[in-house]
């Protein structure tokens, strides 16, 4: 009994590593190829349920180590206009349990209108489908936020964006940490900025392959979807 959970332990432990290095490895992917967001979703979904997402992370795993684990540090610095500040009372649990939701929220409903529009069901293989596609695109608007706060772990040893960006703003004479938060800082800018094109083109060849009208709908649709996803993630980190 004691060696069964013991190695029932040892195999947990293995899967959250080979989970933590697929983070990167699939984020590069969706970074290197917009398209991937539904091309990749669409691969998998043709596999046998047991032989899904082998070479990346899921995209249910993927949000919830980029958006959760990002939206979770945030909460307790986050300005008073955040949703997650207005959440008082909660256990752990169920702050990472409301946030996972209303990080996907966007997904969920981008891939219902697109079934209504298809006439299918919610219980099909399109409906996974478009929801995992949709669900990847997060990564766009996440990644920047992942990189400026673990720089700000790393070099000013703290979770607190706001507050260690508060200190630089006070100090006379910056140091080489400071300098290199700086450097991480643009790279948050530039890498935001990419993002957000991404994110562009993901939406585009979504929408492109699920919604046959004339390809000024299908551009209408996508700036719509690209507004709501932008203002919704701006929003809430």
């Amino acid at each position: 009994m004691f060696e069964k959970l013991i190695d029932s332990f040892e195999k947990l432990c293995l899967q959250i590593i080979i989970e933590i290095l697929l983070v990167p490895v699939t984020i590069f992917k969706l970074f290197q190829d917009p398209r991937r967001c539904y091309d990749l979703s669409v691969h998998e979904m043709e596999k046998d349920e047991t032989e899904r997402f082998q070479d990346h992370l899921s995209p249910i795993k993927l949000s919830v180590y980029t958006s959760v684990i990002i939206s979770v540090l945030l909460m307790d610095y986050s300005g008073e206009h955040n949703i997650i500040s207005k959440i008082k009372g909660l256990s752990m649990v169920e702050k990472a349990l409301f946030i996972f939701l209303m990080n996907n929220v966007t997904a969920v409903i981008f891939s219902v209108a697109l079934l209504w529009y298809k006439k299918e069901k919610v219980n099909t293989v399109t409906f996974r489908t478009l929801l995992f596609s949709f669900i990847y695109t997060t990564v766009y608007t996440s990644t920047p936020f992942f990189i400026l706060i673990i720089s700000a772990m790393f070099l000013g040893q703290t979770l607190n964006v706001e507050s260690y960006l508060d200190h630089l703003g006070k100090v006379n004479e910056y140091g080489t940490r400071d300098y290199l938060f700086f450097m991480a800082f643009l790279v948050f800018v530039i890498i935001g900025l990419i993002g957000t094109f991404k994110l562009f083109k993901a939406l585009h060849y979504i929408l492109k392959n699920n919604f046959s009208y004339h390809p000024y709908v299908v551009w209408f649709f996508t700036v719509l979807f690209f507004a709501v996803q932008l203002y919704y993630a701006r929003g809430f980190v």
